[in-house]
């Protein structure tokens, strides 16, 4: 029998591993919270991927009609709770806790131990996956936790008679496969035969148990295996990280299973009474009192070795997560958050920080300077300085619809921003904030009853209830909203003439619209930014006159620029009406001319070095790519 002071100096040696362990874990759950509210945002993502979610009825029977529908609907759930930034991290740290207790549990079961950076591999890898904003990653996360939490069972089970052992992990597998699908399925399968092996140590038990299960994703009734049940995921990245995520614990066990205990663990059990592992090899015996010495006596720098590697192993960790994020994703997803918030300065400085801006952040980028009052001022400043196209309509896929509707409904032309919402509605589903879009858009065109049809959907959708339920009780009092401030002005923009077409004829539309109302300015300085990208210079100066239409004191920067342009080497002529241009734009304009140097229409070798001085300029711009060869 151990004395008092033997058992103390044994529990004491004992709980300083243990603190060390949960110190490590409390620690790595800080930084991943932390992680994920400010540098992931989970806000930015609830606006960018802008995930369906109705609390109906009719909305949850879409998933139940194929395998991991299930927690595909729970994931889109969860990804409603990214509305606050906090809320979506702390809902995901929740789900990386649950992912770390059953693991380890699953660990301590299978191999005797549950080493740190085992049970914490997939949380790795899934905050990687996030941090690369593509992808799945909160059906992954779910399904993962559903899965670890089944397999669970599988030690309990696994002491079961035959009779009830089999069906139940029959059945539970199938279970499995509906809720989350193939991979999780499969997962789960290796965990029933695993302890299977390990408790009856018959390949015949083992192979009762798991090749049934096995045919259970085959005979589902009347539903082969599609590509969507294979391969959820999609290809590229997001087909990696789900099998790192997927894979990285049963790969870790093998590893335990198959390299010896420490020594200190072996120690450790012993003293605790516990049973050693299957496969270790047992030591010759040692006194009672001995070990207790040799635990009491031991250094504090043994008891804190395996901690601090573990700790540095993990910063390591850290260290690639931080690697794989992906800025420029994170970026073009910030912008479309600051477009649906109207936080426009914001806006802009995130796409100045971007070297490419694809169709749709480049029309939303439009869209923030107009606002600001920079369209013409500051239109060749950012990355791309100007693809040439102000609404490219379809031509540049349907990403560039929905900020197309939202522009077009500003400026007036309701019926084309009603085609662009549509098709995003067609291609992507039914997204809150094109519901929103053709609520007003319903609004304008005087139809309240079609308007409150996508209103009464938005009140389906967590977070979104308040704002068409107010809207709602508004419409139900004025049919036209005629105290909202974007629909007065939107409505006295409004077209009235027909403009049948195929495409999306910019200058066309834009006319139509100073046809309606000549003091539509917003259509009067896009009509101007179309000329500018589409280097019209005579077409330019001749709407020079309308600047007094609409009190401008001087002539925009971008619209100067190309005047001295057209001047020097194209022979325009224009009049400026009794405005001057600025000295600094002649300035500017000579030191370009003596920089360059060569003859106009042919590209100068020294174009690049120009970029950081006239990058922002119409001359830059003009021989950066209307003077280059088309194709090259």
């Amino acid at each position: 029998m151990q004395k008092p002071a033997e058992t103390h100096s044994i529990a004491r040696s004992l709980a300083q591993p243990r603190a060390a362990r949960a110190a490590v874990v409390l620690a790595f759950f800080l930084l991943f919270f932390f992680y994920v509210w400010l540098r992931l945002e989970p806000a930015v993502e609830y606006y960018s991927e802008a995930t369906v979610f109705f609390l109906n009825g009719s909305f949850l029977q879409r998933f139940l009609a194929y395998p991991g529908g299930v927690v595909e609907y729970g994931a889109a759930f969860l990804a409603q709770l990214n509305y606050w930034s906090w809320l979506g991290a702390l809902v995901f740290t929740m789900l990386g806790a649950l992912v770390f207790l059953t693991a380890s549990g699953l660990c301590r079961r299978a191999a005797g131990r549950s080493p740190i950076l085992v049970c914490l591999a997939p949380l790795l890898v899934v905050v990687a996956w996030r941090g690369r904003y593509e992808g799945h990653t909160l059906t992954a996360f779910l399904a993962l936790v559903l899965t670890l939490g089944a397999a669970m069972t599988c030690p309990w089970v696994s002491r079961r008679p035959v009779w009830w052992r089999w069906p139940a992990g029959w059945g539970m597998g199938a279970a499995l496969y509906y809720a989350a699908g193939l991979w999780p399925f499969l997962l789960f399968q290796f965990f029933s035969g695993w302890f299977e092996a390990s408790r009856r140590r018959n390949w015949l038990s083992v192979a009762g148990l798991v090749i049934p299960g096995l045919l259970i994703p085959a005979a589902w009734p009347g539903l082969p295996l599609p590509a969507k049940i294979l391969n959820p995921w999609g290809m590229g990245l997001p087909l990696l990280f789900a099998g790192l995520a997927f894979l990285s614990l049963p790969a870790g066990l093998v590893v335990l299973v198959l390299l010896p205990p420490p020594r200190s663990l072996e120690d450790g059990r012993s003293r605790a009474g516990e049973t050693p592992a299957p496969r270790s090899a047992q030591r010759p015996p040692q006194k009672k009192g001995a070990r207790a010495r040799a635990a009491s006596h031991r250094p504090w720098p043994q008891v804190w070795t395996k901690p601090v590697f573990t700790i540095v192993l993990l910063l390591a960790g850290w260290t690639l997560v931080w690697g794989l994020f992906d800025g420029t994703r994170k970026s073009l997803a910030q912008i479309e958050y600051c477009a649906a918030l109207g936080q426009d300065v914001q806006l802009l400085a995130v796409a100045h920080q971007l070297e490419i801006l694809p169709a749709s952040a480049e029309v939303r980028v439009h869209l923030a300077l107009y606002h600001k009052g920079r369209l013409n001022e500051d239109l060749f400043a950012f990355a791309n300085r100007g693809s040439g196209q102000l609404l490219p309509g379809l031509e540049l896929g349907v990403a560039a619809c929905l900020p197309q509707g939202q522009t077009l409904l500003e400026l007036g032309q309701v019926n084309e921003a009603e085609h662009q919402a549509h098709e995003v509605l067609e291609f992507d589903g039914d997204r809150p904030d094109v519901l929103r879009l053709l609520a007003k858009i319903n609004i304008l065109k005087d139809r309240p009853k079609a308007a409150a049809v996508f209103l009464n959907l938005l009140c389906q959708v967590p977070f979104q209830r308040a704002w068409a339920a107010t809207c709602l009780a508004e419409l139900a009092r004025d049919p036209r909203l005629t105290g909202d401030q974007l629909l007065a002005l939107a409505r006295s923009r409004m077209v009235t003439t027909d403009l049948p077409h195929d495409e999306m004829p910019a200058e066309t539309m834009l006319r139509q619209l100073l046809h309606s109302n000549p003091k539509n300015q917003m259509a009067f300085e896009y009509l101007l930014a179309y000329y500018l990208l589409a280097g019209d210079l005579k077409h330019l100066a001749e709407h020079l006159g309308q600047l007094d239409d609409f009190a401008y004191r001087a002539i925009p920067r971008n619209v100067e620029e190309a005047l001295l342009f057209g001047q020097k080497f194209q022979g325009l002529q224009f009049d400026l009406h009794g405005r001057k241009i600025q000295p600094e734009t002649l300035r500017r304009f000579q030191s370009f001319c003596d920089a360059l140097a060569m003859p106009v229409g042919s590209a100068p070798r020294t174009l690049s070095a120009l970029a950081p001085d006239f990058g922002d300029t119409y001359w830059y711009y003009y021989y950066s790519r209307l003077a280059q060869p088309r194709g090259s």
